[in-house]
């Protein structure tokens, strides 16, 4: 599914609301996979089936809530691979037609 992204956390702290709200979107197709027992969500630019991330992925994300055309997921983010730390991540999502 296409969709604008924001990420609302930096290292597992909560960006304040004036901080998310002037940050940009990230444009692009959203897709949720189970790999391995994990899932993960990772959005990619439009008609790339093997192109890199725009985003660090999403590890175990869950959604927590969704409403008309914007949904949150909650989940890890590993800036660092599996070698280093793991912090909470949230993702605001907005589907947009394309």
């Amino acid at each position: 599914m296409y969709g604008k992204v924001k990420r609302l956390r930096v290292r597992g702290k909560r960006l304040s609301d004036r901080e998310i709200g002037a940050a940009s979107a990230v444009e692009g197709n959203l897709t949720l996979a189970m790999v391995g027992t994990t899932l993960v969500l990772e959005v990619k630019p439009v008609n790339s089936q093997v192109g890199a991330p725009l985003l660090p992925v999403l590890y175990d994300a869950r959604l927590t809530t969704m409403h008309s055309n914007g949904m949150l997921f909650k989940g890890e983010d590993r800036p660092d691979g599996d070698a280093g730390p793991a912090y909470v991540q949230e993702w605001s999502v907005r589907i947009e037609p394309k």
